[in-house]
């Protein structure tokens, strides 16, 4: 067993590790001057001649869907497992913490909710690292990029690049990032979280049709959200399907992950209270029954 300081230690370790990769993904989306690679395009070109409109799905929307409803989704399931461990029956297996936020003297509600809500925000800023990497390296316009960059036409060339553009730096930058769809990852990231919870609620278990439509529902949102996306002129198709298979991808590996994080992998009822026997449970009670063979 470790001790107070090696798990303070391991703890600093994490956290370092968190805020790093958080303020890499922070800095890199805010900033406005890294390199994209520049897509030639010709003059009144089709594919990015689409109006621009006011998207209906906003920032703040977004950001409020995919990542505020999963921490309230978090903070809700940890309260209630912690209600299960002081005796109320919610049907939930009850929050016990990791080592290390035990000895650090945190309450199970508090220390549930920082470990799942620190492994969602993780998770977020490593997906979006990845989402903005390749972004950046592919530099796809959008649908709408022409109405965006409002390109100077008085130069006499076959092809033009972005540094031509006369609209403003920020909307032309955002507009030559289309692939993958950031808004698409985010949101299948968040919402595919959030189903994993809905799953953990025993409630639901007996009542499987409004469970499978929960789920549904979880599920088919950011598909949608992502499809508004196109339609609008933001961005093609084939990067709203990648930004969707990304933010699942994503959100499955940090879900199921070598921690389980919303219980263990080896019990079919990870998230409920219903017990299961373990091999050394199984051993002591066929030795007993064989003792009572004998006698």
């Amino acid at each position: 067993m470790l001790n107070i300081a090696e798990n303070v230690w391991l703890f600093l370790v994490d956290a370092v590790s968190f805020f790093l990769v958080c303020g890499i993904y922070l800095g890199f989306k805010s900033s406005t001057s890294l390199p994209i690679y520049s897509e030639e395009f010709v003059k009144n070109d089709v594919d990015y001649m689409v109006p621009y409109q006011q998207p209906t799905l906003s920032a703040g929307l977004m950001s409020l869907l995919s990542h505020v409803t999963p921490v309230i989704f978090i903070l809700v399931l940890c309260t209630l497992r912690a209600l299960q461990k002081e005796g109320f029956n919610t049907g939930l297996k009850s929050q016990v913490p990791p080592q290390r936020l035990r000895q650090l003297k945190m309450p199970p509600a508090v220390a549930g909710g920082f470990l799942y809500t620190g492994y969602f925000f993780f998770g977020a800023c490593l997906m979006g690292l990845l989402n903005k990497g390749v972004a950046h390296m592919v530099g796809r316009l959008s649908p709408n990029f022409l109405d965006v960059c409002k390109p100077d036409y008085s130069e006499e060339t076959s092809v033009y690049t972005r540094q031509m553009c006369t609209g403003t730096e920020e909307d032309i930058v955002k507009a030559s990032l289309s692939f993958p769809s950031e808004y698409a990852a985010h949101l299948s990231y968040g919402f595919l979280f959030n189903a994993a919870i809905v799953s953990c609620i025993p409630q639901l278990r007996k009542v499987p049709m409004t469970r499978l439509l929960c789920l549904f529902i979880l599920v088919v949102l950011p598909i949608l959200g992502g499809l508004s996306r196109y339609a609008e002129g933001f961005n093609h198709l084939v990067d709203v399907i990648v930004g969707i298979v990304v933010g699942f991808a994503c959100s499955a590996f940090i879900v199921v992950n070598p921690l389980r994080l919303f219980g263990t992998l080896e019990s079919t009822n990870s998230c409920t209270n219903e017990e299961t026997i373990q091999p050394e449970d199984s051993k002591q009670t066929s030795d007993v029954a064989f003792q009572q063979t004998i006698s």
